[in-house]
């Protein structure tokens, strides 16, 4: 009798060792599910870091020049935008793995607060506070890790754990990054790295999620679904992605890194082709994704023409950094947000432009390169696509985001279970 007076909404309020947790229907509603503060704040900051870069870059502000201006920017990109949507999407399949609630309330404030304090403490290193102010930002990639082993241990979902090793990756290759970049070192090799990171996981991911997805679009559209997916092609394609991922970080000239990037880049383009048809053009996230999934392997033919000199040491690490991994990110967010707040996909010019200028940004970017004369004027072109590619996403989402509810019963709800490792 007890059980059965506990109402719906106590029931998602449900704490599990002390930790408020499950679809908060009171409060902010920005602080309702986990994706929601990271979602908002990752191209928040996504714009600020481009518009500082280029008010850097031009000699109108001065910024972490202890740390390095340069260092900065590589560093808030990969490991202060992109760990914000990378947390912001494994709040919502975490609790999916393992049947538990997500974290929602004060608890993901005080999350959400932690990143906030690491990209305000990385505009101000000195050289009295550098511990400490780089102790802030890195605390916070092993926090999440930490909680998601709580999730999967107290779940016993072990096997949902592979997750935790990306975060760890990149906490330690943040780590090591702090060190290079306030010795004055070359944080060439520590970029690589954490870039690579979001390549594999990528490149693991999407193996289920986009032909999940593309599907799921088909069968609404009334077309026949993709042909099965290959797990052979999965495998070769990740662990051919692993090494040519892991020779560009240490090499990135030479025939052997040339050899397994084009291999690697082989690979994906035969996969991308399995997934592609014309009509998925329609949908602007699923072609968004599509898109997106392409510039990997565009990007890894771009390591093999830098192995052979034909592209200097920067294009590909922008092609991947900029059109194939925050392409991807900005497609995989525009689709869950819409998942899980029960709104259905429909037209909006926002959403058609955001990864287009994305892409434009990416090719300005490389163009910078070729024409030495007029790097700057290319620069502050690209970062204006960036910015503008964000702040089309966030005029269609973030109301979404801030102030839009699912309600149980009003309106879809997303499945129960999508495995997305």
């Amino acid at each position: 009798m007890f059980l059965k007076a506990i109402s719906m909404k106590e029931k998602e309020r449900i704490t599990s060792g002390g930790i408020p947790r499950g679809l908060g229907r009171d409060g902010l509603v920005l602080l309702s599910y986990g994706f929601r503060p990271f979602y908002l704040g990752a191209p928040l900051w996504a714009i600020a870091t481009i518009a500082i870069w280029i008010c850097a870059t031009n000699g109108w502000l001065e910024v972490a020049e202890v740390y390095g201006q340069s260092a900065w920017h590589a560093h808030e990109l990969l490991f202060g935008f992109m760990p914000a949507v990378l947390v912001g999407y494994l709040m919502t399949t975490v609790p999916n793995w393992t049947g538990r609630f997500p974290l929602s309330g004060r608890p993901l404030a005080g999350l959400a607060f932690i990143w906030i304090a690491g990209r305000i403490s990385m505009l101000m290193v000195a050289e009295t506070s550098a511990f400490i102010t780089l102790l802030i930002d890195w605390i916070f990639l092993p926090l999440f890790a930490y909680f998601c082993l709580r999730e999967v241990w107290v779940a016993r979902r072990i096997a949902d754990a592979k997750p935790i090793l990306c975060l760890t990756s990149l906490a330690l290759i943040n780590g090591g990054f702090h060190i290079v970049a306030m010795n004055g070192g070359d944080v060439g090799a520590w970029a690589r790295a954490g870039l690579s990171v979001y390549i594999l996981l990528i490149t693991a991911t999407t193996s289920k999620l986009i032909p999940s997805f593309t599907n799921n679009w088909l069968a609404q559209a009334g077309r026949s679904r993709l042909a099965p997916t290959s797990r052979i092609i999965d495998r070769f394609v990740l662990i051919a992605t692993f090494l040519a991922a892991m020779i560009w970080t240490f090499e990135p000239f030479g025939p052997l890194t040339a050899i397994m990037a084009l291999v690697a880049a082989s690979l994906h383009l035969l996969r991308a082709a399995r997934w592609f048809r014309p009509i998925i053009l329609r949908s602007s996230m699923i072609a968004a994704m599509q898109v997106s999934y392409g510039f990997m392997a565009i990007g890894l033919l771009g390591i093999a023409a830098t192995a052979f000199g034909m592209l200097g040491p920067l294009a590909a690490i922008h092609l991947l950094a900029i059109a194939a991994v925050t392409g991807m990110m900005l497609a995989i967010m525009m689709r869950s947000i819409r998942l899980h707040t029960g709104r259905n996909e429909k037209f909006s010019w926002c959403q058609w432009l955001s990864v287009p200028c994305l892409l434009i940004a990416a090719s300005l970017r490389i163009t910078a390169d070729f024409i030495p004369g007029h790097y700057a004027p290319f620069i502050a072109a690209s970062g204006l696509f960036w910015i503008a590619a964000f702040v089309f996403f966030l005029g269609d989402n973030a109301g979404l985001l801030c102030h839009v509810q699912r309600q149980p019963g009003r309106q879809p709800s997303p499945p129960t279970r999508i495995n997305m490792r």
